[in-house]
């Protein structure tokens, strides 16, 4: 397996590269970084939260304390007080409107040991397996470090000297005599410390013995990369990059950052991931995609998950993924399978140097697990919120809404232009071809009621106006007529008079409710007297005309004779 480091000190960037993959980036960007020490100022202390706010010097954000990152004992209003002076580490950058988290339990890491000022004792690296090593290393720490301080051995300590272990020890307590003097004559707040340059930090952290090559891009950058090999008895090969393009694109390096704040991953048999994160937590999505190439189901779908675990553990150092993370893999049967992916996810995240803790596989397929915040993540450094939708992803329209008036006006307006049927004409379009036939006989239908309405419209005002002309020859013939044709009564009228007589009382007397049918009937039996008598006072009043007539115009018959059987067809 070869690995290099890629170290770019012109845009404070570096990788750690495995197989031609980049494993892990190193950014330093920020005003405010992880293992910063500060001399904060006290702003509020709150006891319902067991917390305070400490000013650190940023513009718009305050640093954040718990009461259990306050070395001392007692309730919180005893251990700080507001306008108290604290030196504080940062643990935690700023992310989002969040401000940065910091304790007093200041730690300073070197190359082998860890130096912690407010603890006593000495503690080993677990990974130091060992017995008689860890017990060496631990003696001679104990006879180097003075009394008051704690040290932890890290890993790469396994194997060195009493020499260079008593060299970094004095170089940590160097360090923090000068953080208490710049303390005791600054004013609050202040940065008191920040840790060793990129290159430095990347040297320390990410230089191993299986590193094969150094990349750098300053002359500068060669010269202290050597000297710190040289000094640490480490041999590694370090090259300046020589060349047009800028080191990180010449190296692929620009390439693995846009991938990596994509939200899609693809996996090399075809499946894919899809991660996001949100402020809560971070969701992976396992799907199996186009890897279709094994015999059988439950095959595919185990091959699938155990690459995906292998990448989900890549992507989370990669990204720098932190707090709660759940992995959602795709569904498997057999207890087996299940078992075998969790195992392989285990030893896949026994690499990172974040610890994190993985929980159970659950019947769904969802794994949770917990990784420790170092710093922002990748997403946070190198993307911003959109001005337009301010980061939420979509834009909310305008939102019209229109007065009862407004809908009035405008359902007018469309049943003007076309009725209900061309409306459900339009919207569904024309007739599909098993349809047709229907449609056709329907259409046809149509045509034959709009004939027949057009066609009746003017009879209908032919009768209109006949019937006028009636009602104004009934009026001229009854100023005519001798008192003795007022006085025949036919015995239809006296039948109308009497119903109408019987009613009368009826509505004075405000009988009891009569039901629908009884009302339909009655109305029925007016109208049928009603018209009964209409037609005999015609037919009264057509003879007298025809008598008057006859002996006038005996030329004017046929006109009579039309006007009679138009009245009596109405």
């Amino acid at each position: 397996m070869s690995k290099k480091i890629v170290i770019s000190e012109k845009d404070n960037i570096a990788a750690l590269i495995e197989n031609n993959k980049v494993n892990e980036f190193f950014v330093s960007k920020g005003d405010v970084l992880m293992g910063d020490v500060y001399l904060a100022r006290v702003d509020n202390v709150l006891p319902s939260i067991e917390a305070a706010f400490l000013d650190v010097g940023m513009p718009d954000k305050m640093a954040f304390i718990h009461a259990n990152d306050i070395s001392g004992k007692g309730p919180l209003k005893e251990k700080v007080k507001p306008n108290q002076k604290l030196i504080v580490q940062v643990v935690k950058e700023p992310t989002g409107h969040k401000g940065p988290r910091v304790t007093t339990a200041l730690s300073l890491p070197g190359r082998f040991l860890v130096l912690l000022p407010d603890e006593t004792g000495v503690n080993v690296s677990r990974k130091i397996v060992s017995n008689k090593e860890r017990a060496r290393l631990k003696s001679i720490v104990s006879l180097l470090k003075p009394v008051g301080v704690g040290v932890i051995v890290r890993t790469e300590a396994e194997g060195q000297s009493e020499a260079e272990i008593q060299e970094d020890i004095e170089i940590l307590l160097e360090k923090w005599n000068s953080i208490v003097t710049a303390a005791d004559t600054a004013n609050p707040p202040c940065l008191l410390y920040r840790d060793q340059d990129l290159l430095y930090r990347v040297i320390r952290e990410a230089c191993t013995e299986d590193v094969e090559e150094i990349i750098v891009d300053t002359p500068f950058a060669l010269h202290r990369t050597t000297q710190l090999l040289q000094h640490w008895n480490m041999n590694v090969k370090v090259n300046m990059h020589k060349g047009n393009d800028p080191l990180l694109v010449a190296t692929g390096v620009n390439k693995e950052i846009h991938a990596a704040l994509q939200t899609k991953v693809n996996l090399p048999l075809g499946g894919y991931l899809f991660i996001q994160q949100t402020e809560a937590l971070t969701v992976v999505d396992v799907n199996s995609g186009k890897f279709t190439s094994s015999s059988s189901q439950a095959e595919t779908i185990l091959k699938t998950n155990l690459q995906a675990a292998d990448e989900i553990a890549r992507q989370l150092k990669l990204r720098n993924i932190g707090g709660m993370v759940v992995v959602d893999f795709i569904d498997m049967v057999s207890r087996m399978d299940k078992l075998a992916v969790l195992e392989h996810f285990e030893l896949a995240l026994e690499q990172d140097k974040a610890k994190p803790q993985i929980g159970q596989l659950s019947d769904l397929g969802l794994v949770e697990l917990t990784r420790h915040r170092q710093g922002q993540s990748l997403a946070e450094i190198f993307t911003k919120k959109c001005d337009k939708c301010n980061g939420q992803g979509f834009i909310v329209e305008d939102l019209k809404f229109q007065t009862s008036n407004a809908q009035g006006e405008n359902r007018a307006k469309i049943n003007k232009i076309k009725g209900p049927f061309l409306a459900n004409f339009a919207t569904e379009g024309k007739p599909n071809n098993t349809n047709g036939q229907n449609q056709q006989k329907f259409n046809k239908k149509d045509k034959r009621n709009r004939f027949n309405k057009d066609f009746n419209k003017p009879q209908e005002a032919e009768e209109n106006i006949v019937s006028q002309e009636v009602e104004v020859q009934t009026q001229v013939v009854e100023e005519v007529v001798t008192p003795e044709v007022n006085v025949v009564e036919s015995p239809v009228e006296l039948k109308a008079e009497e119903t109408m007589v019987q009613e009368a009382p009826q509505t004075e007397e405000k009988p009891k409710k009569v039901s629908r049918k009884t009302k339909k009937s009655q109305k029925k039996e007016a109208q049928k007297a009603a018209e009964e008598v209409q037609v005999q006072n015609e037919s009264l009043e057509a003879d007298t005309v025809q008598s008057e007539k006859t002996e006038e115009a005996p030329a004017e018959k046929p006109k009579r004779r039309g006007r009679t059987r138009k009245v009596k067809n109405a």
